[in-house]
C-alpha cells in the first residue's frame, strides 16, 4: 500500500488500543549523476519509505516504525510501540487538535519530475568543460555532479490533525583542484533550488574555479590574537554547530551554556537570531511541525538578549510552557527539536566593509571540519583557510590556521554583522560576522 493508505490503516488500528497516538510516514526518492574526465562516472537512484507511530498507554509513550507497508507489518509495529510503553516514563501532554494555520507555498515544483539523468549529466559535462577553459591552473575536477530529490510526509494523530508535506529540489556542484607549483587547492561551489533552469554551468564553474584560485600559494601569518571576519560562505556553518544550545531539551539536560540565561544579554546588540518557518523562499518553510502543532516565528535572540528556546510538546510541558511548533521527527525516530529556517538578522554593512573595520584581519572563507567544537560547552577549535587583509585590502591567502575560542564568548564581543547572505538555497541564513579578537595558531 502507499503511505496515505498505510497512515489510514495504522490510525484505524491505533484507535482500538491506545489512549492517544500520532503517525508519521515518509516516502523519498533521489536521482543523481557524477562525471569525471569527460565521462559519466556513476548514476544513482535511491528510494526509501516507512511509517512510524508514537502511542500513549495512559501517559506513557512508545515508539516503533517499519519500512514494510503491509498490514501484518503495520500491526506488528503497533504492538511493538505498545510494548515499549512498559519501559518509558509518563509524559503528561495533550496532542494538538485541529486549528487554523497560515497557508504557505511549499518548496515543490512539479516540473522537476521531468528532468532526466541525461540532462543532469549534460549539465555536469558542461560545467567541467567551462571550468577547464577558465584557467590553465585547473588540474582536475574530482567532485562533479548533479542530482534531484523528492519527498512526501504524511501525518495524522488521534485528535484528527492530518497534513501532507511534499517537497523537492535539484542541485549541481563542482570541486575544482587548482595547482601552482607545489600548492594545490580545492575550490567548491554548489547550486540548488526548485528550477533546473537556475543551474547555470557558467556560474557553477566560475565560482568553483575562483574559490580554488583565491587560496593558491598561501603564506603564513603569525600565531597570536587577531581580528577575524567569517565570510557569509562559512558563518552559517559556524552558527549551526552551536544551534542545539537553543533547544529546550538540551537546556533542560544541562547540555547548553544557555541554561539559566533566559532574559540575559548573551551577545552584542547587533546579533538577532530567529527560527522563521514563514520564509517561502527557503527550504525550511512549514505550516505545522512534526507533532501537528502550528508553526510560529520564534525570536530566540533579540538585539543580543536571549528571549526564548525551541520547544516541542514534551519539553514545553517540563517548563510549563506551550510548544512553539519546533518539533522535528522522521518516521524512524523519536520527537526531537529543530530550527525551521535559521536566520541571523542582517546588519548595515557589506562584507567588504567589514574587512575595513580593522587595520588587519583574517578573512575566513573555508572551515576544516568541526571535531574540535562542542555545542555543550561552546568551545571552538577549528581549522580554517582564508585571506590576510590589511586596511580592507586582500594581501595573500592563508592556510593551516587553527582558530580557538568559545562561541558564546565570541557572541559577546561581536563587532558587526554583514548584510549579505550566502548565494545558496539553504535554510541557514547567516551574513558575515566580524569579531575583534580570536586566537590563531599555525
Amino acid at each position: 500500500m502507499n503511505i496515505n493508505d498505510a497512515v489510514s490503516f495504522l490510525s484505524a488500528e491505533a484507535k482500538k488500543c491506545t489512549t492517544a497516538f500520532d503517525v508519521i510516514a515518509g516516502h523519498s526518492k533521489s536521482e543523481g549523476v557524477s562525471v569525471f574526465q569527460g565521462k559519466v562516472q556513476n548514476t544513482e537512484i535511491s528510494e526509501s519509505v516507512g511509517i512510524g507511530v508514537r502511542v500513549f498507554n495512559g501517559e506513557k509513550p512508545g515508539y516503533a516504525y517499519t519500512e514494510h507497508l503491509a498490514e501484518d507489518s503495520i500491526r506488528q509495529t503497533l504492538k511493538d510501540a505498545l510494548s515499549h510503553t512498559a519501559f518509558t516514563k509518563a509524559i503528561p501532554i495533550e496532542l494538538p487538535r485541529l486549528s487554523e494555520y497560515r497557508k504557505l507555498r511549499m518548496p515543490y515544483n512539479e516540473e522537476l519530475s521531468k528532468v532526466t539523468l541525461a540532462q543532469m549529466a549534460d549539465l555536469s559535462l558542461e560545467i567541467e568543460k567551462k571550468a577547464f577553459a577558465l584557467s590553465s591552473k585547473i588540474e582536475n575536477i574530482p567532485y562533479l555532479g548533479a542530482g534531484k530529490e523528492e519527498s512526501i510526509v504524511v501525518f495524522e494523530n488521534s485528535n484528527g490533525v492530518h497534513f501532507e508535506n511534499r517537497r523537492n529540489g535539484i542541485s549541481a556542484g563542482a570541486g575544482v583542484l587548482a595547482v601552482s607549483g607545489e600548492s594545490k587547492k580545492l575550490g567548491a561551489y554548489d547550486k540548488s533550488g526548485l528550477s533546473f533552469s537556475l543551474l547555470s554551468a557558467d556560474e557553477i564553474a566560475s565560482k568553483a574555479v575562483s574559490r580554488a584560485l583565491e587560496l593558491l600559494s598561501p603564506s603564513k601569518i603569525d600565531s597570536g590574537k587577531m581580528p577575524v571576519v567569517f565570510s557569509e560562505r562559512v558563518a552559517g556553518s559556524l552558527v549551526a554547530m552551536y544551534a542545539s544550545s537553543f533547544y529546550a531539551e538540551q537546556v533542560q539536560k544541562g547540555q547548553s551554556r544557555l541554561q539559566g540565561k533566559l532574559g540575559a544579554q548573551i551577545a552584542d546588540k547587533c546579533f538577532s537570531l530567529s527560527s522563521d518557518p514563514f520564509r517561502e523562499d527557503l527550504p525550511g518553510v512549514k505550516t505545522i511541525d512534526s507533532e501537528g502543532v502550528v508553526a510560529k516565528q520564534i525570536n530566540l535572540v533579540q538585539n543580543g538578549k536571549l528571549e526564548d528556546f525551541l520547544y516541542n510538546l514534551e519539553t514545553a510541558q517540563i517548563d510549563k510552557r506551550t510548544s512553539n511548533g519546533s518539533a522535528a521527527r522522521s518516521y524512524s525516530g523519536k520527537v526531537g527539536t529543530s530550527f525551521s529556517n535559521l536566520i541571523v538578522a542582517p546588519g548595515s554593512q557589506k562584507t567588504e566593509e567589514l574587512l575595513k573595520l580593522f587595520p588587519k584581519c583574517f578573512f575566513v572563507v573555508h572551515l576544516d571540519g568541526n571535531s574540535g567544537c562542542s555545542a555543550i560547552s561552546g568551545e571552538m577549535s577549528i581549522g580554517a583557510q582564508g585571506l590576510y587583509v590589511e586596511n580592507g585590502k586582500i594581501m595573500h591567502p592563508v592556510e593551516g590556521v587553527t582558530l580557538s575560542a568559545n562561541f558564546f564568548d565570541l557572541l559577546q564581543s561581536l563587532v558587526a554583522v554583514g548584510n549579505e547572505y550566502p548565494d545558496a538555497y539553504t535554510s541557514i541564513q547567516v551574513p558575515a560576522l566580524a569579531f575583534p579578537e580570536i586566537a590563531l595558531s599555525n
